[in-house]
C-alpha cells in the first residue's frame, strides 16, 4: 500500500521548492502545477478499505501534478542530478546532454503487436480515403464517451475525467469537456436542444462555475471536484487548494473564450464569472502580474495556458504567448534522427491543444509541430516502432511523460511526475496523438499508425481508449475525457480545413 504520509511530505517539499523558484511572496500567490491524469484512480489497489483507496488515489494523482510545475515556464532539469538512462529505453542517445547528435537507434525485438484477428476492420482501415465524412464518424465515436453515465454524471451534468473509473475532475478536465461540446456541436453530432443537447450541457457547466464551493480561506477553486455532487473532492486538508492551480485555470479559460466566441449570447455570463470578484469569488486578475513576468520563459505549456489568460486580459497579456513562442524558436537546438528541435521540454499534448484550440495559426507554432512530427516519423523509420509521444497512462508504470526533448535536454526520454527517468519502459503509442497527426498531415505514417491502434484496441463503442505500449500491452480502464476531447479537436480541425474533401 502507498505510504501516504511520506508522499504527502514530499509534496509539501515540492510545494516549498516551487514557491521559492517562482519568488512567490504571499498566501494568495500561486504555484504552477497541473494534474493531467484523472484516470489514475484505476492504479490504486483494488482490494482494501474504501477510505484507504481514496487516500492512495489522491496521493498518486497529486504526484502527477509535479511535472508540469517544472515545465510550464520552461524550467530545465539539473543534468548532474538526473539519472542517466541505461538499459532498454530505445532509442539511446548521446551521454552528453544539450549538444545534439544523432541517437543510435536500437529497435525493440518485439515490434508492433499482432492484430486481433477476431475484430472487424476499423473505420480508418476500411476507408483509405480519409476525408471529412470519415472524420465525422471519428467524432461520433469520440463523442460517445461523453454520454450520461459513461463520461458525464447523469444528475449534475459534470464530467468524469477518467470515465467510470474516476468520477472527479479538475478545471483542466472541465475545459476539455467544454471544448468537446463545442466541437461536437460544430461537427453536428449533438443536438442543440433537449436534456442532453449542447445548450443544456453548457448551462449545467456554467451554473456549476458560477456557484461552486471555493476554499473558504483563499476563495480559490478546489483542485478536484466530485462530478456526482459538484462538491470539492478532498481526502484531507492537504488538497484544499491553498493556492490556485493556474495551469488548469489557463486551460479552462481557453475553453471559455472559445465558448463565448462560438455562442456570443453567453459572453456576459462568462465574463461575469471570470472578472466578477463580488460575493467573495475568485480574483483571477491577481494572477496577471505573474503571467506577465513569465514572458521570458520558453515552455510550450505556458504558451497554451497563458493564451487562455491573454484572451481575457489582452491589454496586459496579449504579447506573452507570442514572446514565449519566439523564445522557443530562439532556444539552443538538439538533433535527433537528423531533425533539429529546440532544447526545451517538448511533448505533443500542449502542442496539439495549441493548434486545435487557440485558432491562431501561429507560423512558429506550426513549424514547431511539424518538426516534432518529423522527428517521430524519423524515429519510426529508424526503429520500426511507432511513435506518438505525449503524456498519459502507461500500462504498469502509472502516469508518464514521453519527451521528444526532455527537461534535461536529452531526446526520447520517459519520466514519471517526479522527473524520475525510467531505464526500461515501453513507450505508449497515444491514440489522441496518432489522430492528431492524421488530422494535421494526413500522412501514410499517421494513417498506418491509427490502423495499428484500431487493430489492437477495443472498438470505440464508448469512445477511444488511451493507447497501447510498443510491446503490445493495452491501456486498461475506460476511455477518458482528455483522449476523446483531443480527438474531437482533431476531427473538427480536419473538417474545417478541408471543406471540399
Amino acid at each position: 500500500m502507498v505510504d501516504c504520509k511520506k508522499i504527502s511530505s514530499n509534496l509539501k517539499l515540492r510545494h516549498i521548492f516551487l514557491l521559492s523558484a517562482l519568488d512567490v511572496k504571499s498566501e494568495k500567490s500561486f504555484i504552477k502545477i497541473n494534474w493531467c491524469l484523472s484516470r489514475k484512480g484505476k492504479r490504486i489497489i483494488a482490494l482494501g478499505v474504501v477510505a484507504v483507496i481514496l487516500v492512495s488515489c489522491f496521493t498518486v494523482l497529486s504526484l502527477e501534478a509535479n511535472m508540469k510545475a517544472n515545465i510550464v515556464s520552461g524550467q530545465q532539469g539539473n543534468n548532474s542530478a538526473t539519472p542517466s538512462p541505461t538499459g532498454s529505453l530505445e532509442p539511446k542517445v548521446s551521454s552528453t546532454p544539450n549538444t545534439g547528435g544523432i541517437p543510435t537507434a536500437s529497435p525493440r525485438p518485439t515490434g508492433p503487436p499482432p492484430p486481433n484477428k477476431s475484430k472487424a476492420p476499423g473505420l480508418i482501415e476500411t476507408n483509405p480515403n480519409v476525408n471529412s465524412t470519415v472524420w465525422r464518424e471519428v467524432a461520433i465515436n469520440a463523442w460517445s464517451s461523453f454520454q450520461p453515465g459513461l463520461g458525464v454524471d447523469p444528475e449534475t451534468g459534470l464530467p468524469y475525467a477518467g470515465g467510470t473509473d474516476f468520477k472527479a475532475f479538475t478545471d483542466w478536465d472541465l475545459g476539455a469537456y467544454i471544448q468537446a461540446i463545442i466541437d461536437a456541436q460544430e461537427i453536428g453530432v449533438i443536438a442543440v436542444n433537449g436534456t442532453w443537447g449542447s445548450c443544456n450541457r453548457i448551462n449545467m457547466v456554467l451554473t456549476f462555475l458560477e456557484n461552486r464551493p471555493l476554499n473558504a480561506t483563499t476563495n480559490w477553486p478546489f483542485w478536484f471536484y466530485n462530478a456526482t455532487d459538484g462538491q470539492g473532492f478532498l481526502e484531507n486538508s492537504t488538497y484544499a487548494s491553498d493556492s490556485i492551480n493556474i495551469v488548469d485555470t489557463g486551460a479552462l479559460l481557453v475553453a471559455l473564450n472559445n465558448l463565448r466566441i462560438y455562442n456570443y449570447s453567453l459572453t456576459a455570463r462568462i465574463d461575469n464569472f471570470v472578472w466578477n470578484v463580488n460575493d467573495n469569488r475568485s480574483n483571477y486578475s491577481s494572477l496577471v502580474p505573474s503571467i506577465m513576468a513569465d514572458a521570458s520563459s520558453n515552455g510550450i505549456y505556458g504558451y497554451y495556458c497563458w493564451s487562455g489568460f491573454a484572451s481575457f486580459w489582452p491589454n496586459q497579456l496579449s504579447s506573452v504567448p507570442s514572446q514565449i513562442m519566439t523564445n522557443i524558436e530562439n532556444s539552443p537546438t538538439v538533433i535527433t534522427f537528423n531533425v533539429k528541435l529546440p532544447d526545451t521540454a517538448i511533448t505533443c499534448e500542449p502542442l496539439l491543444l495549441s493548434i486545435f484550440e487557440l485558432n491562431n495559426s501561429n507560423p512558429e507554432l506550426m513549424n514547431l509541430m511539424k518538426q516534432v512530427y518529423a522527428a517521430q516519423e524519423a524515429y519510426y523509420e529508424a526503429t520500426g516502432v511507432y511513435a506518438a509521444w505525449s503524456e498519459g497512462s502507461s500500462p504498469g508504470n502509472g502516469y508518464v511523460y514521453e519527451w521528444v526533448v526532455a527537461p534535461n535536454g536529452r531526446t526520447w526520454q520517459i519520466t514519471n511526475s517526479t522527473t524520475y527517468y525510467f531505464n526500461d519502459v515501453s513507450p505508449v503509442i497515444f491514440t489522441k496523438v496518432a489522430y492528431g497527426f492524421l488530422a494535421l498531415y494526413n500522412s501514410t505514417y499517421a494513417e498506418n499508425m491509427v490502423i495499428a491502434l484500431e487493430k489492437a484496441l477495443p472498438a470505440p463503442t464508448n469512445g477511444y481508449y488511451g493507447g497501447m505500449d510498443t510491446s503490445g500491452t493495452l491501456e486498461t480502464g475506460t476511455p477518458s475525457s482528455e483522449t476523446n476531447s483531443l480527438i474531437l479537436d482533431a476531427a473538427l480541425y480536419y473538417i474545417q480545413n478541408n471543406p471540399n474533401n
